[in-house]
C-alpha cells in the first residue's frame, strides 16, 4: 500500500498566484491594451457624422433665414437672372396691395402701377431698381409713385437693389428691397404748401410795406426843377437811406436844381433825425442841387435848439409854400442874370 502525498486530495493551480496589488495593475493594464485596440482599430477617429445630420442643420438654417426675411417690415423680392420672382416676403404683398406674381421685367412696372415723380409718367421698365441690379448696378434709394386698382389713392416707394453674387463669383440674380414713404412725402408735401404760403404772405407783407413808403414819402415835382419831399412820422436810419437813395435818383433823372423837405408830418425830432437830415441834405447838395426845409413845428424847433443842431447853410422857410416861392423867386434871379450876361457881349459889340 503506497504512502499518501502530502498535497494529494487540493486542486493545483497551473498559474502561480499573485499579490492583490498586482492583480489589479494587471487588470488595468488589460483594459487600457483593450482600449488602446479599439483606438488603433478604429482610427483614432470620432464617429463619424451622418448624412442626416448635416441635412437637418442646412435645413435648420434655411428655416430660421426665411423666418427673418418673412419678418421683416421692409419688402423684399428676390429675381434671378432672367427676371423671374423666386421670392417674395409678406411685406412685399402689403406694401404693394397686390399679389407678387411671375411677370417678365417689362410688365412690372404696368402690373404693380409705377410711375415717375409727377404721378403721371409710367416708370420705365428698364429703369426699375430691380431691372437695372440685373444689369450689375447697384441702386440706392429710387422714389418711384405706385397706384392701382387695389389702391386708387396712391402711395409712395423708396426701393434699393443690387445684384446677387456667390461666392464662386457666380451671377445669381438680384435682390430689391422697398419701404413705404407717403407719410413723409405727404409731410414734405405740405411743408411745401406752408412754405410757399409763407412765401406769398411775405412778399404781400413787402409789397405794403412798399406802398406805405411810397405813400409816406412821396417825391413831387411841383414846379419845373423843383421837387418836394414831404416826411412823415418816424425817420429812422433804414427809411433815411431808402428816402435819400429815391430822392437822388429823381434828382439825377430829372435834373432838378432845387429839393424842398418839408417836415411838417414830423412831430418828435431826436439827435439821429436831426442827423439824418443833415446827412440827406449833404447828399442832395452834392448832386448841385439846393435843399430847403419847410415846416418845421414848434417842438421839433425847441428840441433842435436843446440838441444844438447845427443845420449849417440849409435855408429854413415856415411852410410849403414860402418854399416853392422862395424856389420860383431864385430860379427867376439865374434866368434874369443869365439874360443880363448875355445882353452885355450884343451891347460891347454894337458900340
Amino acid at each position: 500500500m503506497k504512502p499518501a502525498h502530502r498535497n494529494e486530495g487540493k486542486t493545483r493551480s497551473t498559474k502561480p498566484s499573485l499579490p492583490s496589488d498586482q492583480g489589479k495593475k494587471q487588470e488595468h493594464v488589460s483594459v487600457k491594451t483593450k482600449t488602446s485596440r479599439r483606438s488603433a482599430g478604429g482610427g483614432g477617429r470620432a464617429s463619424p457624422a451622418r448624412p442626416g445630420g448635416t441635412l437637418k442643420a442646412l435645413e435648420s438654417r434655411m428655416r430660421a433665414q426665411q423666418t427673418i426675411l418673412d419678418n421683416i417690415v421692409d419688402g423684399v423680392v428676390v429675381s434671378d437672372r432672367h427676371g423671374k420672382i423666386i421670392y417674395s416676403n409678406p411685406a412685399a404683398e402689403a406694401l404693394l396691395k397686390l399679389t407678387i406674381a411671375d411677370a417678365s421685367p417689362d410688365e412690372w412696372s404696368q402690373r404693380y402701377g409705377l410711375y415717375r415723380a409727377d404721378e403721371q409718367t409710367p416708370f420705365p421698365p428698364h429703369e426699375l431698381p430691380v431691372a437695372r441690379a440685373l444689369q450689375g448696378e447697384v441702386v440706392v434709394a429710387q422714389e418711384m409713385f405706385f397706384r392701382h386698382g387695389n389702391n386708387p389713392t396712391g402711395g409712395w416707394l423708396v426701393a434699393s437693389a443690387r445684384p446677387v453674387i456667390s461666392d464662386d463669383g457666380t451671377f445669381f440674380g438680384a435682390v430689391g428691397v422697398f419701404r413705404d414713404v407717403s407719410d413723409r412725402k405727404r409731410w414734405e408735401k405740405e411743408l411745401e404748401q406752408q412754405l410757399a404760403r409763407e412765401k406769398e404772405r411775405n412778399d404781400t407783407l413787402e409789397r405794403l410795406r412798399l406802398t406805405v413808403q411810397q405813400l409816406s414819402t412821396p417825391i413831387l415835382e411841383i414846379w419845373d426843377e423843383v421837387l418836394v419831399l414831404p416826411i412823415i412820422g418816424i425817420l429812422d436810419s433804414r427809411r433815411s437811406g431808402e428816402m435819400t437813395e429815391q430822392l437822388l435818383d429823381e434828382i439825377a433823372r430829372k435834373q432838378c436844381r432845387f429839393v424842398i423837405v418839408d417836415v411838417t408830418g414830423v412831430e418828435i425830432v431826436d439827435s439821429s433825425t436831426a442827423d439824418q437830415l443833415l446827412k440827406l441834405v449833404s447828399a442832395v447838395e452834392l448832386l448841385g442841387a439846393r435843399c430847403m426845409l419847410t415846416g418845421v413845428q414848434p417842438a421839433v424847433a425847441q428840441t433842435l435848439t436843446a440838441l444844438r443842431v447845427d443845420l449849417g447853410p440849409m435855408l429854413t422857410l415856415r411852410n410849403l409854400r414860402h418854399g416853392l416861392q422862395t424856389c420860383l423867386r431864385l430860379i427867376q434871379t439865374d434866368f434874369d442874370m443869365t439874360r443880363v450876361m448875355a445882353s452885355r457881349p450884343e451891347a460891347a459889340a454894337r458900340r
